[in-house]
């Protein structure tokens, strides 16, 4: 195994910048359980594994080139507080093709790396096929975004739209979480074909609302202003899988 080299991690610190990640199609992940999970799903995408010399026998047989680095070299690649000592270089997964008539969720200014990652991997525990992102949402391949997804942003594909040109193109019922929206228990969640939820502090812009033909809410009882985005589209999500369930 090699050691990593100085101009190794000045190449692979680029990475940090998204223009960098874009133009080589290449992202730098982190965490011995993430990278274990890639090797085993999309051995294919792994260009190669970074990791601190007492971590070798773990991958002694994985086919993939290796590279050892002290945790000193790893602090200056990390983003995370702590940097983990099983790293990796992993290639953007080919893009997949929009299934038209296919179920979608769509999201709409989600800022938050942590939310959209929770929200991709409540999608795919779903069996949602397909998320449309506005174009100003953070990018699914964000590093902190496939930490919170754990996987999968690799496996339901992402499309990024400008969405108020998109929805009327669509040509069927789009559903959308408002607060003054029908109780989501009296909707029927066969009806539901298409759901947009909204940015985290402003909801789902006034534009795109103009778009939507049946607004729905989730009822609450307490005193707090509103859930969490990434809680709600779970809540959402729980109650469009039952149409799948029966």
């Amino acid at each position: 195994m090699e050691k990593l080299s100085q101009q190794k991690i000045k190449d692979i610190k680029k990475l940090q910048l998204k223009k960098h990640r874009n133009a080589e199609q290449m992202i730098y992940l982190e965490g011995e359980t993430l990278i274990k999970d890639l090797l085993q799903e999309f051995p294919q995408l792994i260009e190669a594994i970074i990791l601190t010399e007492d971590k070798t026998p773990t991958f002694e047989g994985t086919n993939k080139p290796c590279f050892i680095a002290p945790l000193i070299d790893l602090e200056k690649l990390t983003q995370l507080k702590t940097p983990k000592k099983v790293n990796a270089l992993v290639r953007y997964p080919k893009t997949k093709p929009w299934k038209a008539g296919q179920k979608a969720l769509l999201l709409d200014q989600i800022q938050d790396p942590g939310n959209l990652g929770t929200i991709i991997r409540t999608a795919d525990w779903f069996g949602i096929k397909q998320i449309v992102c506005s174009e100003d949402s953070v990018h699914h391949l964000n590093s902190k975004v496939i930490q919170a997804s754990m996987g999968s942003a690799f496996r339901i594909p992402v499309f990024y739209e400008n969405l108020i040109e998109f929805l009327p193109k669509l040509g069927i019922p789009i559903h959308g979480a408002l607060l003054n929206g029908e109780n989501l228990k009296d909707v029927q969640a066969s009806e539901i074909k298409i759901l947009v939820m909204g940015n985290e502090g402003k909801g789902i812009s006034e534009s795109l609302q103009a778009h939507i033909n049946q607004a729905v809410t989730i009822p609450g009882f307490g005193q707090a202003e509103s859930l969490n985005v990434s809680m709600a589209t779970g809540i959402f999500l729980y109650h469009w899988s039952q149409s799948e369930r029966k």
